[in-house]
């Protein structure tokens, strides 16, 4: 009984002394080693029991054996995965390498760290979609300012769009160059003026997206002629309605909430429902004008000659064009769901390659299709000019440009 004791005996008296930096712990340490049995049976050379720096415990083996022992538990205050082990080999003069591979030794992250990483990530992501974003939507911009051909009511609406969310992601990047802790707890007036311009901006971005699924579905389900809707309609819904909303947000943040720049919010007091409430609002009736929108296309579709596997291709074809510029995507994760790790993380990466890539993606798709149109235009041009039978070259020429 005594000798199964021992080593149990001193690993106790190793536990009480490791927090000691003192020749005692470490003649203790050194005790319950070479107290260990030998990792093979082995009559011939062998190393003899060591402790490295570390303090892992290398028992007696033969000479050219990789001995393999767990990862420390604790090592200057960090806590490691001990499923994992360190390697160290014994070499064939019998002594140890002095080199041991703690490379499969991983740190057990806290949660705290673990939230701190993936914030940083996610920052990283923000600033590379939100600059990507931001240098599409600028060409975008410029294009539909200096292209007068296409400046009817539909590209009107489509360039306040773009305008919208330059906006947005210029008071977004003044929100991370001058937002600081030392900002958020002096609560500054400016700071207070950045954060309900950023909101407002971003409530008309909502808004200019309500206008665009106003005007495809009056257009497409109302049938409803577009000459008969004007400019100023659209100005009203995308630019005038979201100011009294962010005022009257800013009045209860003043009144109830008024701290930290006016970012985050207090247990119990619920005064960003005053914005976020009709921005769901919106979203829910672009999510009905997207049904609507895509029922009517589905009996369209229908009605042609064309395979039913066709059908169902351009179908959600259509659907996955209009659910970025509907903003349907944003009401997967509008709501941070809580507190939970996995749920949090998702919803922390999601928000940022939407937010910051979602842009770059429909202007893309602008992009390409004003490209199309106009190359279109420009091949029935060239056919049109060319000096030989002008009946049947215009006709084959536009039969090909239509059927591209």
């Amino acid at each position: 009984m005594v000798p199964s004791l021992r080593p149990a005996l001193l690993l106790l008296l190793l536990q009480a002394f490791l927090l000691w930096d003192s020749p005692v712990a470490a003649s203790i340490q050194e005790q319950y080693c070479e107290s260990l049995p030998p990792v093979t049976n082995h009559s011939g050379p062998q190393c003899n029991a060591s402790v490295d720096l570390i303090g892992t415990c290398w028992p007696r083996s033969a000479v050219g054996q990789l001995v393999a022992r767990p990862c420390p538990e604790y090592f200057y205050g960090v806590r490691y995965n001990t499923t994992n082990n360190g390697y160290r080999e014994c070499l064939a003069n019998g002594s140890w390498a002095a080199r041991v591979n703690y490379s499969q030794c991983q740190e057990i992250l806290s949660e705290e760290k673990k939230s701190k990483l993936h914030y940083h990530i996610a920052v990283i992501i923000n600033y590379l979609g939100h600059c990507v974003s931001l240098g599409a939507l600028l060409v975008a911009f410029v294009l539909f300012m200096r292209l007068r051909s296409i400046r009817c009511l539909r590209n009107i609406i489509h360039w306040n769009l773009i305008t919208a969310f330059i906006l947005r992601n210029a008071t977004w990047f003044v929100v991370q160059l001058t937002m600081n802790p030392e900002v958020h707890e002096s609560n500054v007036v400016w700071c207070r003026l950045v954060t309900a311009a950023y909101n407002y901006f971003h409530v008309t971005n909502f808004f200019w997206m309500f206008g665009e699924g106003c005007y495809l579905h009056t257009a497409i389900v109302l049938t409803y002629s577009t000459d008969k809707l004007r400019k100023w309609m659209f100005i009203c819904i995308g630019w005038c309605i979201p100011f009294p909303i962010i005022v009257a947000w800013a009045i209860g943040k003043l009144y109830y909430d008024n701290e930290k720049c006016w970012f985050g919010k207090r247990a119990g007091v619920y005064t960003d429902y005053i914005y976020q409430g009709p921005m769901i609002l919106v979203l829910l009736i672009n999510f009905i004008f997207l049904f609507n929108i895509v029922r009517i296309l589905m009996t369209k579709l229908r009605a042609s000659t064309t395979s039913e596997t066709i059908q169902y291709r351009k179908a959600v074809k259509a659907t996955l064009v209009l659910l970025p510029l509907l903003g349907i995507t944003y009401m997967l994760f509008f709501v941070n769901p809580g507190e939970g790790e996995i749920s949090g993380i998702v919803f922390i990466y999601f928000n940022s390659f939407l937010e910051s890539f979602q842009v770059r993606s429909a202007v893309r798709k602008r992009w390409h299709r004003w490209q199309d149109k106009h190359s279109i235009r420009a091949r029935v041009a060239r056919a049109m000019s060319i000096p030989t039978s002008p009946t049947r070259v215009s006709f084959h020429s536009i039969k090909q440009s239509t059927a591209v």
